[in-house]
């Protein structure tokens, strides 16, 4: 009777020369583990020391386990039939549908590498002996010799009571077991493999010990398996290499394309699978995730950021019945027929669900702000596509950017117009389950399915269905739904406005700073100086040398040099164009500054006045001949061209207002009616302007400014209700508040992450400060013992003490530990300060001081109110007084039941009185301009107010009570 024998090398054939690569090796790794209960498997890539490990906390094996079932190619336990008994669910957990299918899955770990070191602990009743351990060593490269039997290989199998016994010599004698059988198959082993084979075993010298109990499912504390791969296969760096995929910038490895979303968490349900996956690569200490380390996976939350959106199922006829979403407008249902089954037959493939979002390819069609569609472009570049998932775990490689298999790409290219879809601007997944889609089998090398006619069905379902949509509902040529062109048109032409307000608001912005640091750096102050000085020296020269013809000319130039000066830094502020509050508070501090202006302007202009005068007396001018004033000449020039610029405007509104009346006629009429009214009473307004109207020259100048700008604002009005581009003031406010919330919650997420970030750093600081502070009492008999110890110890002590008390010091600004109010002193404060800024102070010679009747002040508040307060206050003041070369000083008084701190820096900018308590304003380089934001809401919530004090040489801030109200008192 003959029968089968069984090379080595078919385990090599099955294993390593069957998976497609290294990720797709990992993944059925991952699938063994999932398949032993685990909740997670954890990979960790060692360069250095050319080593993988792979561990999961699932069922583990106990020696019987590894023996009849780990060592036996194809287990009966993968068979369908069998595959729901084939491990009872640990306690707590439900029964999971096996993913493995031929029962050689693990395998696949050949492909890591030659060396495999096998460490499992069993679960529950199986597992022998408590606590029992299996290690096991299979030395891959003797499978590839020709001519060896499964007989001819030995693996090396120990059981241990712990970790701990999975020594470097147990490592040693397993090794050692291996080169003995080697000597013995002498010959049948070439020279070149033998020598390959015990280079590869003279690299198992190191300790299992701490990869078996490393961060993340641990041998020490818990059943499961842990794989040690060494050395490495150089095919890993290979995978985990990240290149630019055709057609994208956005660099991504193999690694990454293949094991992101191991699990579906697109579309979640009560069954899916509690599974976490994780692969890291270990550079020295530092560690990075090679799976989602460039890019985070899609989940639910993702398809609120997708402009359309498409969920349903298709039945077991292919018919879809689902809901299809257009710019997040209320959802449609739609039902598609699958046009392949003419016959009304049952499909192959059985029925199955698809949700998947999309996204337009150019940002002026995308209903995401710029910074959304910057990063979702980028995703979709590197992880966009339709995943495959059945049971929740995914189908290799469906997904990945550069497996296109329903060739939407290819049918975009024939005709961009009809077929809408772009496979690189979707994401989503179908949803597949073991029971109804049975029939689609994947390949053995886990490339995908098994093109029969189940995968032929389910390849057509999904082609056809996209084609249809794209010509329901996206097509230019064929949709007869109008929705997705209308709301496109709209949504481009919101984004080309918001693209001129960004640039209207940029141009604003521009000409406010260039005004507001005219006036502030005093160079406005120093031109109007310069003409007056220019002035009175032009005048000497007059009277010097008797040239009274010359004065008219002399006092023209004068007035025109400050009317242009006035007019460097005169801004209107653009009508219907919403504002940031940043823009709000410029305006503001503008429009005080502008008064300031003026103010000097017209001093200017009465010392001209009084110039001119005194030149006419001095070159013998009669008093009684009517004064031709440079004031007047200038309005009557002014006339003559806003005479003919108003009949310019008078023309272009009658125009606009002639097309806006078929949609507003009466409001159009009256907006002429007003406009010709205003123009003609200015007119008349300066032809009246004569010799004895002198003293309300200026007046008027100011008033012909005013309506002129009146009468631009009516014109840019009645434009904009032809084009229908314009706002009302309604719209405009709600657009500014939009900007604000939109900058408040960066801001707020911004702390939110630092509070977390504190409390996290926080609670590990104090955990590592109790296990230094009992490291250092057990080193005391040390240093006693050995002399040159001592000092090293000693000044490793000075130094924690230091350390642990600058952690004190912070204890009061837990608000936890002060439920009640307390009285807080003064003094208390001076040297909590003392204690917190001592290092600053020192280093930049700063001096914190404070008055006895601070010292001798107290109130009733929580500390976790006052001190962070005072704090953030002190912690400014410092960083100002550096802008002084000595003398730099911080003062802290009490006066009237308030407290003030103060000092001796550059103080505060007239422009920012109001703007310092802003949220997110600030000048400080490098700062979030949120302190003095806080610090006020702090205060204000405990019946405190937080003002800047006024003529102070430095900036000075109070806090006093809030009146009438005692809440901190």
């Amino acid at each position: 009777m003959a029968v089968f024998q069984s090379s080595a090398r078919t385990i090599d054939m099955l294993g390593r020369q069957q998976i497609a690569g290294i990720p797709t090796a990992v993944s059925e790794i991952f699938k063994n583990a999932y398949d032993a209960y685990a909740t997670e498997v954890r990979g960790d890539y060692y360069p250095a020391r050319s080593a993988v490990t792979i561990r999961d906390n699932g069922t583990g094996m106990s020696i019987t386990d590894f023996l009849e079932r780990w060592l036996v190619i194809g287990t009966d336990s993968k068979v369908a039939d069998r595959r729901e008994t084939a491990s009872a669910p640990p306690p707590g957990m439900e029964p999971r549908r096996q993913m493995g299918e031929k029962g050689i899955g693990r395998l696949a770990v050949a492909t890591l590498g030659p060396q495999l070191l096998v460490v499992s602990g069993a679960r529950g009743a199986r597992s022998g002996a408590p606590g029992e351990l299996v290690v096991a060593l299979l030395q891959w490269t003797l499978f590839e010799v020709p001519g060896l039997t499964l007989n001819d290989v030995v693996v090396p199998v120990r059981t241990v009571k712990t970790i701990a016994d999975v020594s470097p010599a147990l490592l040693v004698s397993m090794s050692d077991e291996v080169r003995a059988s080697l000597s013995e198959l002498g010959a049948r082993v070439g020279k070149d493999r033998q020598d390959r084979i015990r280079r590869e075993l003279d690299l198992l010298t190191f300790d299992p010990r701490p990869y078996c109990a490393a961060e993340g499912p641990n041998l020490a504390a818990e059943p499961g398996t842990t794989y040690i791969v060494s050395p490495v296969s150089e095919d890993l760096e290979a995978a985990l290499e990240e290149r630019k995929e055709q057609g994208s910038g956005a660099p991504i490895s193999d690694f990454q394309k293949f094991l992101i979303g191991f699990t579906n968490p697109i579309t979640p349900t009560s069954s899916t699978p509690d599974f976490a996956t994780s692969f890291w690569r270990w550079d020295g200490a530092q560690g990075s995730d090679l799976i989602e380390g460039v890019a985070r996976f899609w989940d639910e939350s993702d398809f609120a950021h997708a402009d359309h959106t498409v969920e349903g199922e298709f039945d077991e006829l292919g018919r879809f019945h689902g809901q299809l979403r257009i710019y997040g407008d209320k959802p449609v249902d739609i039902v598609e027929l699958w046009k392949g089954n003419a016959r009304n037959e049952r499909t192959a493939c059985g029925p199955f669900s698809i949700k998947f979002g999309y996204v337009q390819g150019k940002a002026s069609e995308s209903t995401l702000s710029p910074d959304e569609f910057v990063e979702m472009t980028a995703r979709l570049n590197r992880i966009g596509g339709l995943y495959v998932y059945r049971d929740g775990i995914r189908v290799l490689p469906y997904g990945n950017s550069d497996v296109d298999y329903l060739e939407i790409e290819k049918r975009r290219t024939l005709n961009a117009g009809t077929y809408y879809f772009s496979y690189r601007r979707m994401f989503g997944a179908v949803s597949l389950d073991s029971q109804s889609n049975h029939r689609l089998q994947e390949k053995a090398g886990r490339e995908g399915f098994r093109e029969n006619a189940a995968f032929r069905d389910f390849e057509s379902i999904l082609s056809g269905f996209l084609i249809q949509i794209a010509a329901s509902y996206f097509s230019r040529r064929t949709s007869a739904d109008p929705t997705w062109r209308d709301q496109r048109q709209n949504v481009a032409r919101r984004a080309e406005q918001s693209k001129a307000e960004k640039r209207a608001r940029d141009e604003f912005r521009k000409e406010l700073h260039k005004a507001i640091g005219s006036v502030e750096s005093g160079a406005f102050a120093s031109g109007v100086q310069g003409v007056l000085r220019d002035t009175r020296s032009g005048l000497a020269h007059l009277v010097r040398q008797e040239l009274a013809s010359d004065l008219p000319s002399l006092a023209s130039v004068s007035v025109e040099a400050l009317f242009k000066l006035r007019a460097g830094i005169a801004i209107s502020r653009p009508a219907g164009l919403p504002l940031t509050s940043e823009l709000e508070r410029d305006w503001a501090a503008y429009k005080r500054l502008s008064g300031d202006a003026s103010a000097v302007m017209q001093q200017a202009f009465d010392e001209i006045e009084v110039l001119l005068l005194s030149a006419r007396h001095k070159l013998g001018m009669p008093q009684d001949e009517p004064v031709d004033s440079p004031v007047l000449r200038r309005l009557r020039l002014l006339a003559e061209n806003r005479q003919r610029e108003l009949t310019s405007m008078a023309a272009e509104v009658r125009q606009a207002a002639d097309a806006a009346r078929e949609v507003l006629g009466a409001h159009a009429d009256q907006s002429v009616t007003q406009f010709e009214e205003s123009a003609r009473d200015l007119i008349e307004s300066l032809g009246r302007v004569d010799g004895g109207e002198a003293a309300t020259a200026r007046e008027i100048e100011a008033s012909a400014e005013r309506r002129l700008e009146e009468m631009r604002s009516t014109r840019r009005r009645a434009e904009d209700l032809v084009s229908q581009e314009g706002l009302h003031h309604e719209t405009v406010d709600l657009k500014e508040r939009i900007l604000d919330l939109e900058e408040q919650i960066d801001e707020n997420l911004e702390l939110v992450q630092l509070g977390q970030a504190v409390q996290v750093i926080s609670h590990e600081f104090e955990a590592s400060i109790a296990s230094v502070r009992n490291g250092l009492r057990g080193l005391d008999p040390w240093a006693r013992a050995t002399p040159p110890l001592a000092p090293l110890v000693r000044d490793i002590r000075a130094a924690f003490t230091h350390l642990d008390g600058y952690l004190r010091l912070f204890t009061p600004l837990q608000r936890r530990l002060y439920r009640e109010a307390s009285s807080i002193a003064g003094a208390d404060i001076h040297a909590f300060l003392l204690g917190v800024f001592e290092e600053r102070m020192r280093v930049n010679a700063i001096e914190i001081t404070a008055t006895d009747a601070f010292l001798r002040a107290a109130v009733k508040g929580y500390p976790s109110t006052f001190y962070p307060v005072f704090v953030n206050l002190v912690d400014n003041a410092m960083h100002w007084v550096l802008e002084r070369e000595t003398g730099r000083a911080v003062r802290l008084d009490a006066r009237h039941g308030a407290f003030l701190i103060a000092d001796n820096g550059p103080g505060v900018r007239p422009a920012d009185r109001e703007a310092i308590f802003v949220r997110g304003f600030g000048r400080r380089r490098g700062g979030r301009g949120l302190g003095l934001s806080l610090a006020r809401d702090l205060l204000a919530r405990d019946g405190w107010r937080l003002v800047l004090e006024a003529n102070n040489p430095g900036a000075a801030f109070k806090i006093e009570r809030v009146q009438g109200d005692d809440s901190g008192a």
